[in-house]
């Protein structure tokens, strides 16, 4: 048998594994998104303030077995449902079996990270038998590769489960508006009320926001309430009451009566009547910052949505009505709404990026690759796509010299990586071809940036500098007391029981406990060894240096051990100081 016989039999075997491999999108899904959001969420030091919060709370319910309350450390934390405290706590039990330590932040995070991968797959399955399996998968993919989810992904957070449980919601509204699931219509129902079940479990009114007002775009283009009889409110109205119900009574109870005030009242309509946590900010913001924080997907998002919003006809036109609805009257709300923060459009992301997975389709089967009518957007696109490109290209490093004096060899490498992109990515006109430019550059540039690159910026991680020192001298059960840094990433990394307090505070831990750890600012050492002296030998273990960059301000911090000249112990003896360069 000749070898050109051998080719030709084998060939048929080679392209069947080929094809098996291309039609496999969810496989591709699964691996572009391991790509993106594994690198860094162990790497990645404890974040202020916001996910330090809900690291430590739920460590906190993990050790104190109480599955009902929320707390930081005495504080009540009732501005949230419990979701997603469930999720971390059970991800962090699961961990603590196999020997990991409570301080590590990986299981926090891998409800997030699962959390934006469910998202692309469920967008994918969802939305293929509504809008097209090719457009589906193309929507997906820009989804995934949006800087914003992996930021989100990389966080022990809510955002990027609660952006799974909307498309959970949103596949069963899409469906049954579109029609697609005539035999069983109880599934996409289920999808339906399920995913608004969950929701409310992990972010309160958010998602029954969202459904109402895309009920109402898609009730007014029709002309009809068909849309809202299809989801058959009365007897599926059960299903948020068994989910949310048993919750939602037992911590009324816990809390006499005040967590509905405090989670609805005080947070959640404070938030929509005026800004919030000095997060103010005028209507159209997220008009111009949004498509920044899509890099690198925005230059296809924006012009290719803008031809899969022209391009519906006929059968597609329910489509892009829900699609309209899910994105426009939403967005509108959040755009009225006073507190702005960059996470809170996250869930309107997916309709964007369905219109634009339409819109590929479209400009693919024309030969100049774009559809006239989005000459414009298609400038837009490009715009912000090169603006915020060049931004994390100056931006890196900028912030790699800021923390280090000097500029790592990561930092250079992704400001590299996205100028090549940028000069690479002109001679690229055919819109497959840019969405596979977007991935590759989304996976190299975000697994950079979040394993490399942030870790190393030693100034912005104190706290994890003043546990690893403590723990370096084998005093990491000591309780500690510290002042003038109170961020919720010292208390993740020092012990629920660390005291934040004031100098006076710190003296009395000094002098309650036969041993103890006090960190002070550099200038108040001396005072402190003053006070100190009658009761304490003190030794300074080591120093920090760092920026507590939720308030702005730069910090100079000594770790000090105090023992109690009556203790029974043997005296400790004064040691080299220990510093921690920047």
């Amino acid at each position: 048998m000749t070898i050109k016989n051998s080719l030709q039999r084998l060939y048929p075997l080679l392209s069947s594994i080929v094809q098996t491999i291309r039609i496999n999108k969810i496989l591709v899904l699964i691996l572009l998104c391991i790509a993106l959001y594994l690198p860094g969420i162990s790497s990645l030091p404890a974040t202020d303030r916001d996910e330090s919060r809900y690291m430590q709370a739920s460590k906190q319910m993990l050790a104190s077995g109480n599955m009902i309350d929320i707390r930081f450390q005495q504080e009540s934390r009732h501005k949230k449902p419990v979701g997603i405290y469930w999720l971390q706590s059970g991800a962090a039990n699961a961990a603590k079996a196999l020997g990991i330590a409570a301080t590590e932040r990986s299981p926090y995070r891998l409800p997030s990270t699962l959390g934006a991968t469910f998202s692309v797959l469920l967008l994918y399955l969802g939305f293929r038998k509504v809008i097209g399996d090719s457009q589906a998968f193309f929507a997906a993919v820009l989804l995934a590769c949006s800087l914003l989810i992996a930021v989100e992904a990389h966080l022990a957070k809510t955002d990027a489960m609660l952006l799974a449980t909307i498309v959970c919601m949103q596949t069963g509204l899409a469906q049954l508006y579109c029609n697609t699931q005539k035999k069983h219509p109880w599934i996409p129902r289920l999808f339906f009320w399920l995913g608004l079940s969950l929701a409310m479990l992990i972010k309160g009114p958010v998602a029954p926001i969202l459904a109402f007002l895309t009920l109402g775009w898609i009730c007014w283009k029709e002309g009809s309430l068909r849309p809202l009889r299809a989801i058959q409110p009365l007897p599926w109205l059960l299903v948020p009451l068994l989910v949310v119900g048993p919750w939602l009574l037992s911590i009324q109870l816990v809390s006499n009566g005040s967590y509905l005030q405090s989670s609805i009242g005080q947070d959640f309509f404070a938030k929509i009547l005026q800004g919030q946590e000095s997060h103010g900010a005028p209507p159209g913001t997220y008009l111009l910052i949004t498509p920044l924080l899509l890099w690198p997907a925005c230059w296809l998002l924006i012009p290719q949505g803008w031809v899969g919003l022209k391009s519906s006809t006929g059968k597609t036109i329910p489509a892009t009505q829900f699609m309209c609805g899910w994105l426009i009257p939403n967005w509108i709300f959040l755009e009225l709404v006073p507190t702005k923060l960059p996470h809170y459009v996250l869930p309107l992301i997916p309709s964007l990026c369905l219109l634009a997975g339409v819109g590929i389709v479209e400009s693919s089967k024309h030969q100049n690759s774009l559809i006239p009518v989005s000459k414009w957007p298609q400038k837009i696109g490009m715009a912000t796509w090169a603006i915020s490109g060049t931004v994390l290209a100056i931006a890196i490093p900028g912030l790699s010299f800021w923390s280090n004096g000097t500029i790592t060899p990561a930092a250079i490498l992704i400001s590299l990586l996205c100028i090549s992109t940028l000069i690479v990515a002109t001679r690229i006109t055919k819109p497959i071809d840019r969405l596979f430019i977007t991935s590759l550059s989304a996976a190299l540039t975000f697994g950079l940036i979040f394993e490399i690159f942030l870790p190393q910026l030693s100034r912005a991680w104190p706290a994890e500098h003043l546990r690893k020192l403590i723990d370096t001298h084998g005093l990491g059960k000591l309780p500690v007391s510290i002042m003038a840094y109170h961020e919720p990433s010292v208390v993740f990394n020092l012990g629920t029981d660390t005291n934040l307090t004031d100098f006076e505070g710190v003296v009395s831990h000094a002098k309650n406990n036969s041993d103890s750890i006090v960190i002070v600012p550099s200038d108040q050492t001396s005072a402190l060894k003053q006070r100190l002296e009658a009761t304490c030998e003190t030794r300074i273990l080591g120093k920090v240096e760092g920026v507590n960059y939720s308030k702005g301000r730069n910090m100079d911090l000594n770790i000090i051990q105090c023992r109690l000249l009556n203790s029974p112990k043997a005296k400790i003896t004064t040691s080299s100081k220990i510093r921690l360069e920047s």
